[in-house]
């Protein structure tokens, strides 16, 4: 979870030996566009089960630019 908005990050999902596919930029854009208009992301996991992903921005004229 550290790991998981940053650059390259290809996390498997346990399930299987076989490394994730694509190229690890997904979540590290996403994470660059939502802080890029003031807001914020996370995940929250449940290992073996489930993994949920959360966003947060801020209204227009809410003093956020």
């Amino acid at each position: 979870m550290p790991r998981l908005f940053q650059r390259f990050q290809r996390l498997s999902s346990g399930q299987s030996s076989k490394a994730a596919p694509g190229a690890g930029l997904g979540l590290y854009i996403c994470k660059g566009i939502v802080e890029a208009h003031g807001g914020r992301i996370w995940a929250q996991s449940t290992p073996d089960e489930t993994t949920s992903f959360h966003f947060t921005l801020p209204l227009p004229g809410a003093g956020g630019g």
